[in-house]
């Protein structure tokens, strides 16, 4: 089960072409135009993850929160930028970066380093008290998904698969471009598991705060190698509006991954020291 997880982003991205025969238009510019169809790019975009060994990618999301409270406008931000290797076979993850925080009159930032293989589990550093811990294998699948590193491939294809006709598809000289423009209730439930497990969860249980919940100006775009393949970048742009009982609140999110170094990383171990200095969580 864990191994389809960590490289589910990029198969994932993928995916939601198949079925399609049309080619990719071209865009301004473009002078090397390619005759596949989405059916194509589908097929060996499979077939390259399927073989793709290991990758790195750089994450960022900025998201702001806005809602009124005792006739104030309140503004909260997050943002987090996270560097991660991961590899295949055997599954392992290192990944580092920091989180950015600011809630008015409270603000922090916070360092984010994690180890996960399947050997020896889960170590993550807690700036708090500038300790690692090694977390629970009970909490070891919420932790994947809530470092954006889980996603289960079959259930996300079966959400996607109605969305296949609404994806517009370019290509330039060295990509296949897919673009995605977020409207209408169909897309809820794949925009909260897109958020991640947790958020997802949280806001299932609140059926009024998804059926009040609407999307403005929001796309899904996915960057594909024409020569190999590859997922070279994904970005989604959410502006997600709720309203419950007369309270509004605004979530805007934007969240990219660049890939790069494909089949480049090096062996993932983690660290002796690390594993001897753990606590357990």
């Amino acid at each position: 089960m864990k191994k389809r997880y960590l490289f589910a982003m990029s198969t994932l991205s993928i995916a939601l072409v198949a079925g399609c025969g049309n080619t990719a238009e071209p865009v301004e510019g473009t002078d090397s135009e390619a005759n596949l169809t989405l059916q194509q790019v589908y097929e060996k975009a499979m077939q390259r993850q399927q073989n793709l060994k290991s990758v790195h990618a750089e994450t960022k999301m900025d998201q702001v929160t806005s809602f009124v409270m005792d006739g104030k406008t309140i503004d909260m931000t997050s943002n987090s930028n996270l560097a991660m290797d991961i590899q295949q076979d055997p599954i392992a993850m290192y990944s580092k970066g920091t989180v950015e925080m600011d809630m008015g009159d409270d603000k922090m930032e916070l360092p984010i380093e994690m180890y996960m293989t399947e050997e020896d589990g889960f170590y993550l550093f807690n700036g708090d008290s500038n300790e690692w811990l090694k977390m629970p294998e009970e909490q070891y699948e919420q932790l994947l998904a809530q470092t954006g590193a889980q996603a289960d491939a079959s259930e996300q294809l079966e959400q996607l698969e109605q969305f296949i006709e609404d994806f517009s598809f370019e290509q330039d000289d060295e990509n296949y471009l897919l673009t995605l423009n977020i409207e209408g209730d169909q897309f809820k439930q794949f925009i909260l598991s897109q958020m991640g497990a947790s958020l997802g969860e949280s806001l299932e249980m609140n059926g009024e705060m998804l059926e009040n919940m609407s999307f403005e100006d929001s796309q899904y775009n996915i960057v594909v190698a024409k020569d190999t393949f590859d997922i070279k970048e994904m970005d989604m742009d959410l502006k997600i509006i709720t309203n419950v009982e007369g309270q509004e609140t605004t979530i805007e999110n934007d969240a990219n991954i660049v890939y790069s170094k494909f089949d480049e990383v090096k062996e993932i171990n983690i660290p002796n020291e690390v594993k001897k200095e753990a606590k357990t969580e």
